[in-house]
This record gives C-alpha cells, structure tokens and sequence, in this order.
C-alpha cells in the first residue's frame, strides 16, 4: 500500500466481483432448478427457494446496471473523508472527534466508526448535516462498511488510518492530550 499521504485515493465499485456474485447467483439457480427434477421433498425445497433466488439474481442484476463504476465511492485525501453512499461532501479531519474500527487493527477492520465533532455542524454540507443529525441534537456515528470495491477494505481502513493519524489536528496543551499516564 502507499504511504504518500499527500495523494488523494479514489474507491470504486468493482465490475468484476458484481460478476462474481452474478455467476455464484446463476450456478445456484441452476442447482436448483436441477432438483426440480427430483422427486420429494427435495423438489419442495427447490420451489420455495428458486423463486427467492431468481428475485435475487434479478436485483444483483440491476444493481449491477444502476451502479456508476467510474465515479468515486469513497475519496480519501488530505481534506478529509467522502462516502457518497452516505451523502455527497467531505467530512474534514479536524472536524472527527475519531475512529474506531470493527477490530482493533485497522489491516483486519470490517468496518470504521467516525466520530463527528458537535461543534463541526455548521461546515459540514447539507447532505452530511442532514444524515448525521437526523433527528438528534447530537451527531450519530458515520459508519463506513465493506462493500463490492476494487480495493480491499483492509487497505480502506489502513488509509483511513494513516490520513487521521497525518491530518488530525493535536490537543495543543497536555491536558487535552490523548495520552494518559499509565499507573504503576
């Protein structure tokens, strides 16, 4: 992975593991259209689950139509972080309180937890404002999962990381320092 944490990364979703997941889909509908044939409740089961699984081969389908593979999903880079699954702006580093991942480190994270400042509200965009506030005085959490991109989100998160440990502004005197003393 690169360090250079000057360069902005650009995350999209990938073409081949929706194909994937279509051919996955298809091999398993073709399973079970194979225990039609069979008599029992064999063919009972393959019944109630080919319907459930061609509604499923129809929506991966067209998800795989509707998504915009040459737009960014998520941009990381100096000036902070943008989901456009959550809403379109950035969220700057200042303006995180932090960022917590589903496991400690980062390289085995499924997800990131970023903690917004209450404070920040007013130089978020509308969007931002809108789904992180949404019914609260307080900021809810902004979680950024997995999902189908061309990067691992093993290096998702590290970026992340590398970029909130870069760019967070530090506590300018030692009382609002992070780092505690460790009791003897």
């Amino acid at each position: 992975m690169n360090n250079d944490i000057t360069a902005v990364r650009e995350i999209r979703y990938s073409k081949s593991s929706f194909r994937i997941v279509l051919v996955i889909y298809c091999f398993l509908a073709a399973g079970l259209a194979a225990m039609l044939i069979k008599e029992g409740p064999v063919r009972f089961l393959a019944m109630i689950l080919l319907p459930m699984l061609i509604f499923f081969i129809a929506f991966a389908v067209y998800e795989y139509f509707r998504r915009d593979f040459t737009t960014p999903v998520i941009t990381i880079g100096p000036q902070g972080i943008q989901d456009i699954r959550i809403a379109i702006g950035f969220i700057p580093w200042e303006h995180m309180d932090g960022v917590i991942f589903a496991t400690m480190d980062p390289r085995t994270a499924k997800a990131a937890t970023i903690f917004i400042n209450a404070e920040s509200k007013s130089r978020l965009s509308d969007g931002l404002v809108a789904r992180i506030w949404k019914r609260s005085k307080r900021p809810r959490p902004v979680l950024i999962r997995r999902g189908q991109f061309d990067t691992q989100f093993k290096n998702i998160a590290v970026a992340v990381d590398l970029y909130y440990r870069a760019y967070k502004p530090r506590a300018k005197n030692a009382e609002n320092s992070s780092h505690q003393p460790i009791p003897a």
